[in-house]
This record gives structure tokens, C-alpha cells and sequence, in this order.
């Protein structure tokens, strides 16, 4: 035992070595093939909220004071008659880094859409300003948004009274960044059908709906919301869905909703409850699912700003991409192997 221990010790030390070495040379950084598309997209996101923030200063809306982050106009209050849920503040500042349009950009791109194509996005109310990033990002691809929106949000989303996702959508339609028009848009909240506000709240969207020129449609269960939007999205033939936010008619309501992954999925949840939502149903028929929640933690993943000052920091992550550098990996692990064998043949 105390013979081999110093044998087991470099074998350890060199197999730490080999690590290091595929970390720091493993990887090396290039320019992601849709760089151009990504920028644009980002531009694009920066523009729509720049919109919304012009807007809401004109006609003197109440824009959150008491965060640092640029494009704070795109969060709401913290408690409306529209609010559905409790909802993070820190969740809703990382969401508007227009650095999100790029990101999806990427994610739509390593899911197969091309230009011409239609993206279904699932949009929720609670998070505007990835709503808006969406948007953006389809735009930069010449790819053609199919919009399904609940407006019911959680703290601090788009649930000021004149100032919904709806709204919030027309701003920038006028301003003619993006022309961003619902398919389907409902009220959200519990079966969304509004459960969960108040009457004043349900109030409210009757009013932004008519103010909107929109059609707010009211289904007489869950399984009605979910059945409608995956049959509008399957007669679309949509190449992709992304889905923002925690709508029940996007993820169901089922033991699952609450593990469903984050970001691009690789592979379809098991899942087959009678009440799995929307985006899951899309996935079992084979159309890639990019689901945006959790959007602190994910920022962190994609190297994105999750805690944002004044300005965001990105350093150009989402414009560049980690090509495998094969000679530093099979050194890397020859490095870590042959002291392994050696060790295994000394010991025999």
C-alpha cells in the first residue's frame, strides 16, 4: 500500500495536468457561422426596446426606478390586478439584455430554421422583453413568426394597465422595427382563462385587447388552450417552437412542468400526461423546442449577464463559438492514459 501510494499520486497529478490542458487548449474560439444573423438580431432587440422605452417616457408611464439596468422600461410593477404569479425582479432585469435575440439566433439556427421557415413562439406576458428578442431573432433569419400570447403576467412583466404584452407589441410596431401580430392571444393565468386575477384584472384585457384591435379568446379548459395552439402551430408546419415564460397552455399542468429543461432540447421529456402542454406535444411530433425559463440560470450557461449593472456584459460570447482543437485533446489524453497503464502494468 505505502509503495504505491507515491505511484497513484503522480498518476493523479498527471491525470490533473491532462485536464487543465484540454480546459485551457481543448477549445478554441471562432466566429459563429450565423455572426452576421446574431448581430442583426441583437440590433433589432435593442431597437423594439428602445421603442417601448420611448413610449412609456412620452405619455410619463411609471418605469422602475429602484433597478440599474438600461432598458428597465420594459419591466412592469410588482403587483397589478394582472399579475398572475409572483415572478423574480432579478429574472426580469437579465431578460432585457437584447443579447437574448442573439443567443436564440444560435439555438434556432442548430435547430434547422432557415429562411422562409415559420417559428412558433409561445409568449407570455411576464417576460416582454425575450417576447421581443424572439421576435427579433426570427426577423434576422428571414424566417416568419407564428405568435400565440397569454397576457397575464408575474411580477414585474408587462401587467401595467396600458402597457400589456399587446401594447407593448403595437409601440413597436408603429416605430416599424419589428411587426409583431398575434395569431392567438389569450388571457393567461390559471387554465388560461384569467384565474388567479381579480375582475378588474380581467378588466384590463378586455380593455388592451379592444384598444389593440385584438381578438382575446377565451377557451373553456386548458385542453382547449393547449389542442388550439398545437393545432395552429401543426397546420403551420412550424420548423420550431420557442416557448417564454411559464403559460399552463404552453407547459401543461402536470408533475413534469416544473423539470421540463431549459433551453434547446436535445431530446423530448418523458412525458405523457393527459395535461402536458403545447411545447411538449410539439416536441413528441419532432419539432425542435427551445424552452426560455429559469432565464438567470441559463443566462450563466450561455455566458450571458446574469447579474446586470448599468450596461451588460457579454464579451462577445454569442457571436463566436468553441471549435474541439483535436492535437491539444489527444495530447491531453495521452497525458492522462499512459500513466494509468503504466501504473496498471507496475502493479501487475
Amino acid at each position: 500500500m505505502r509503495r504505491g501510494t507515491p505511484h497513484l499520486a503522480l498518476v493523479f497529478a498527471i491525470a490533473t495536468i491532462g485536464w487543465l490542458l484540454v480546459q485551457r487548449y481543448g477549445r478554441a474560439p471562432e466566429p459563429a457561422p450565423y455572426r452576421a444573423e446574431a448581430e442583426t438580431a441583437a440590433r433589432l432587440a435593442t431597437r423594439a426596446f428602445a421603442a417601448v422605452d420611448s413610449v412609456k417616457r412620452a405619455r410619463g408611464m411609471e418605469i422602475a426606478s429602484d433597478t440599474p439596468v438600461r432598458w428597465r422600461a420594459l419591466l412592469g410593477g410588482d403587483y397589478t390586478p394582472l399579475t398572475t404569479t409572483l415572478g423574480s425582479r432579478e429574472a426580469k432585469e437579465v431578460s432585457t439584455n437584447p443579447a437574448w435575440a442573439a443567443l436564440l439566433v444560435g439555438m434556432l439556427t442548430e435547430a434547422g430554421v432557415r429562411p422562409g421557415d415559420t417559428v412558433g413562439i409561445l409568449g407570455s406576458g411576464s417576460f416582454p422583453a425575450l417576447v421581443l428578442s424572439a421576435l427579433s431573432a426570427v426577423s434576422a433569419l428571414e424566417a416568419e413568426p407564428l405568435l400565440m400570447v397569454s397576457l397575464g403576467a408575474s411580477s414585474y412583466g408587462a401587467n401595467q394597465r396600458e402597457a400589456t404584452i399587446l401594447d407593448l407589441m403595437d409601440w413597436v410596431r408603429r416605430s416599424g422595427v419589428l411587426d409583431p401580430r398575434s395569431a392567438l392571444a389569450s388571457p393567461g393565468g390559471e387554465d388560461d382563462a384569467g384565474g388567479g386575477m381579480s375582475r378588474e384584472g380581467r378588466t384590463w384585457l378586455a380593455e388592451a385587447a379592444a384598444r389593440n384591435g385584438t381578438e382575446l379568446v377565451r377557451f373553456g379548459s386548458l385542453a382547449e388552450a393547449i389542442a388550439a395552439r398545437t393545432e395552429l402551430m401543426s397546420a403551420s408546419r412550424v420548423a420550431a417552437v420557442v416557448n417564454i415564460g411559464g403559460g399552463q397552455a404552453a407547459l401543461g399542468r402536470c408533475p413534469h412542468t416544473a423539470v421540463l429543461p431549459v433551453g434547446i432540447w436535445r431530446e423530448v421529456p418523458d412525458c405523457r400526461c393527459v395535461e402536458r402542454g403545447a411545447l411538449v406535444r410539439m416536441a413528441e411530433a419532432g419539432v425542435p423546442a427551445i424552452h426560455l425559463l429559469s432565464v438567470r440560470r441559463l443566462a450563466a450557461w450561455h455566458g450571458l449577464d446574469y447579474e446586470p449593472g448599468a450596461c451588460y456584459n457579454d464579451n462577445g460570447v454569442l457571436t463566436t463559438r468553441l471549435r474541439p482543437q483535436k492535437p491539444w485533446i489527444l495530447a491531453a489524453l495521452t497525458a492522462i492514459l499512459l500513466p494509468l497503464v503504466v501504473a496498471g502494468r507496475t502493479r501487475q
